[in-house]
């Protein structure tokens, strides 16, 4: 028995010096590959390491309704070179002096500097020689007709990748309509049509060579990127440029701090110009946010053609119903309401109180008809015609439609006739030009569009055809009264001043003080309208923001001379039929 034990305890310890033996022997190999032979096998591990890498696709181009490009992506190359694919050294080095005189005309360097990088690349037997980064297009082109890198990739070694840069050709012109799309900002058309213009993005394999870079492989399965389609927008670039400078150039006369345009074609909704230019802190004026889409501001008398139109609507007057007025101040409520006109007993018509801009006669009106029941009128403001719905554009950053309503916790009883003449009230340039637009339609509201079609290789994929909003947001009969004392008040009223001689326009000045709550009064000068007035084609608003009032600041000289200005010039450009009557 003392014996079978002895040799069981033998046969234990033998086991468990074995066992040592073995752990000591995996724990020196783990040791000698961790950092004896690790280097060598990391090195081994990273030349033959292989990746999916994303190719992103070419950006699809923005282009103006008659073809200027807006915002356009160019591709940029960067080259390398494997000079091992050459199989012999006689076929390398017959083609080597012309290739390095080709490098150094259109990459830089001299001849000699491409010859010996090139020979040594050789001899080291280096497969992936950098060559040129962010190359152009032309230069790329050039560099693919070099000895040895005519023959391509496989024959050549002629290795490149793209990348893709975003250039915008018109520069500040246009800059918050077109936008831009980059992980920290999306804005304008850049980001609302972000989705469509990206594409669809390709996947390449490339292995590791060595630190930080990595060679592109040969791989007949790898996915190839899908470009973006093209954006045509409504945009005309002589309207544009015509806009912009004529609107530039009355902010600098008038020292304002900014200013909004946006031009409209009356039939379809489509913007053809849209300016938004902002003063900085030199004095100079670019386009820094887009204050047409989402700043809303008080209108002003700009609003006094949506309540005129309600009171018609709801049949509380005609345009011949006379006001006796004993003073230009009417107190109302713990206010006064001023006219900018001074009188000491004056009667007025309604077609004359509007024509002359009577913010008395307007709250009066107002007050008279609607005081007992004021819902009636701001419903009509709201529902019937629109006005308290955002229009939903394409482009980002609408603000909501500020009407008061009865009712609601901020309700005054002077607000009723405060925002008869556009106080109290908030809305965006575009929204009031929509509406406006509607009024020039015949009663037909449009939503406005940026966007004319997408296009994919020159062929149309998708177009735009014009949304209706309110397809009828009063009667003829009363549209068409509007549109009359529309054109009255340019032909002998507040914007007499602007009767051209070229083109009929018809269209409401706005002069809103601003800031009054501060104990510094600015003023906001706007004008609202269309053109032709026989025929309606286009309408527009100009809003100017806080000119210098020593300069000048009423709506009929700071923004109503740019619409004269503007319409005159884009009436000119714009095709017309000649109708021959018949005698």
């Amino acid at each position: 028995m003392k014996d079978y034990l002895k040799i069981v305890n033998i046969r234990s310890l033998f086991l468990a010096a074995m066992i040592l033996a073995v752990a000591v022997g995996i724990v020196y190999k783990l040791f000698v590959i961790a950092f004896i032979d690790g280097p060598a096998y990391r090195e081994l591990a990273n030349k033959y390491t292989i990746k999916t890498f994303k190719v992103k696709a070419a950006r699809g181009n923005i282009f103006s309704e008659d073809g200027q490009v807006l915002a356009v992506t160019v591709p940029l190359y960067t080259v390398h070179f494997d000079p091992m694919v050459i199989r012999s050294d006689k076929d390398y080095y017959k083609n080597l002096k012309k290739l390095s005189a080709g490098l150094a005309g259109i990459v830089g360097h001299d001849y000699r500097y491409w010859y010996n990088k090139l020979s040594k690349a050789r001899k080291r037997k280096d497969r992936y020689v950098f060559i040129a980064k962010n190359l152009t297009f032309k230069q790329f082109e050039q560099l693919k007709k070099l000895p040895l890198l005519r023959r391509g990739r496989i024959k050549g070694g002629l290795i490149y990748e793209i990348k893709s840069t975003r250039k915008y050709p018109f520069g500040n012109m246009l800059k918050r309509t077109i936008g831009i799309s980059t992980p920290a900002a999306k804005y304008g058309l850049e980001g609302a049509y972000d989705k469509i213009l990206s594409g669809t993005d390709g996947e390449r394999l490339k292995h590791k060579i060595r630190a930080n870079a990595w060679k592109p492989v040969n791989n007949f399965n790898e996915k190839e990127p899908v470009d973006g389609p093209d954006l045509i927008t409504t945009i005309n670039m002589q309207m544009q440029d015509i806009a912009h400078q004529t609107l530039l150039n009355q902010l600098k006369k008038y020292k304002a701090d900014h200013g909004i345009l946006v031009l409209m074609e009356v039939k379809t909704g489509a913007v053809k110009a849209m300016v938004n230019l902002k003063r900085n802190a030199s004095g100079n004026y670019s386009e820094t946010l887009n204050y047409a889409i989402f700043e809303k501001f008080e209108p002003g008398s700009l609003f006094k053609t949506f309540t005129y139109l309600a009171l018609l609507e709801d049949n509380k007057i005609d345009t011949g119903l006379t006001f006796e007025l004993f003073s230009n101040r009417w107190k109302y409520y713990d206010r006064h309401i001023t006219d900018s006109h001074h009188y000491s007993h004056k009667k007025m018509t309604v077609a004359e109180a509007f024509s002359q801009s009577s913010n008395i006669v307007t709250a009066k009106m107002v007050d008279s008809f609607y005081r007992r029941s004021p819902s009636q009128f701001t419903n009509r403001l709201i529902t019937g015609f629109g006005l308290g719905n955002k229009l939903n554009l394409s482009i980002k950053g609408e603000a909501d439609p500020l009407i008061p309503t009865p009712g609601s916790d901020k309700w005054k009883g002077y607000k009723l006739g405060m925002m008869s003449f556009g106080y109290t009230v908030g809305l965006t340039p575009i929204q009031i030009l929509t509406y406006y637009n509607g009024i020039a339609n015949g009663g037909k509201v449009l939503k406005p569009y940026f966007v004319k079609e997408i296009r994919k290789n020159g062929q149309i994929i998708q177009s735009t055809d014009p949304q209706v909003i309110n397809s009828s947001m009063a009667s003829k009969k009363n549209i068409e009264i509007m549109q009359k004392l529309m054109r009255k008040v340019v032909r002998e009223g507040t914007a007499r001043n602007i009767n051209s001689p070229y083109v009929q326009i018809a269209g409401k000045t706005g002069t809103t003080q601003t800031d009054y709550w501060t104990g510094h009064t600015q003023y906001i000068a706007s004008f609202a309208g269309f053109f032709p007035y026989e025929d309606p084609t286009y309408s527009m608003i100009v809003v100017v923001h806080k000119p210098d009032p020593k300069t000048g600041y009423y709506g009929n000289v700071v923004a109503g001379k740019v619409f004269q200005e503007v319409a005159e010039q884009v009436y000119g450009i714009t095709p017309r039929k000649l109708i021959v009557k018949a005698e």
